[in-house]
């Protein structure tokens, strides 16, 4: 019968090599060698070789998950999906998982929770981008209604704000009109609703900054006018103007740059 005539240990910390008969055999854990009282001279027959090998599936299985458990929170699916990388089977993932979530360190409730939270105090999602996150991380559906009906009104409004006032800081030099659906776009993208959206729109102190505008409009007159120059009359003052009015230019303003830019041709 195979017997262990030499135990020695890897460069890797609590990893050993056991040796059968003189011959390299397999590599076990710390753990497994404690677990099964592996000593030299100890006889190691088929079964039991099954059994260190499969436990040493099992404490792999284990160890990994709780690595990657150590630098931040995970859902349930998100180990499960880094245990399946490293190809293990189902029959060792699963007793890991049970263990984990008994011993509350896997929680998609709970990281649900934190998720929101975490979203409130410095992030920029909305519930339709939250429910979205959290259903890519694996948490079950009723999990994420249960969370987002948990939070605030007042909490949601926070993020919200937060969203407007930095797409207001990039679109200051947008006309007032195109500004504000600017910054409507960017809190629907962002999964607000209509009525979340408004509201943080309403709460921003925007004004028409008049100088800027007359300044920009006519940049951007002028580039239209070069740009429409294979049209003549009519045709190349309606497209000029329809292109400056989905710039959020208004209409009388266009129609004064528009004239300007026709008389200016006419006296060149």
């Amino acid at each position: 019968m195979p017997t262990i005539t030499s135990i020695s240990a890897q460069k890797r910390p609590g990893r050993y090599n056991i040796f059968l008969d003189g011959q390299y055999a397999f590599p076990v854990s710390e753990t497994t060698l404690i677990q099964f009282m592996l000593a030299k001279g100890m006889v190691v027959d088929e079964k039991l070789e099954a059994a260190i090998k499969a436990a040493e599936v099992d404490a792999a299985a284990n160890s990994l998950a709780l690595d990657f458990l150590s630098h931040q929170m995970r859902t349930v699916a998100e180990v499960r999906r880094r245990l399946k990388k490293e190809e293990l089977p189902e029959s060792a993932i699963a007793p890991v998982i049970e263990r984990l979530v008994d011993l509350n360190y896997l929680d998609d409730a709970k990281f649900a929770r934190a998720f929101l939270h975490d979203n409130a105090l410095m992030g920029s999602r909305g519930p339709k981008l939250v429910a979205s996150a959290l259903a890519q991380k694996g948490v079950p559906q009723p999990l994420i209604q249960a969370a987002i009906a948990e939070v605030p009104e007042a909490d949601w409004a926070t993020v919200a704000t937060r969203v407007a006032e930095k797409a207001a800081r990039q679109t200051q030099r947008k006309p007032l009109n195109d500004r504000r659906q600017k910054i409507r776009l960017a809190l629907m993208q962002k999964g607000f609703d209509q009525d979340q959206s408004s509201a943080a729109l309403a709460g921003l102190d925007l004004t028409r900054d008049t100088a800027l505008e007359a300044t920009t409009l006519e940049a951007a007159a002028a580039k239209q006018w070069r740009l429409k120059r294979r049209y003549e009359g009519y045709d190349r003052r309606n497209r000029v103007r329809q292109a400056l009015f989905r710039q959020g230019f208004e209409l009388d303003a266009i129609d004064a740059a528009v004239a300007a830019l026709e008389e200016a041709d006419a006296n060149a």
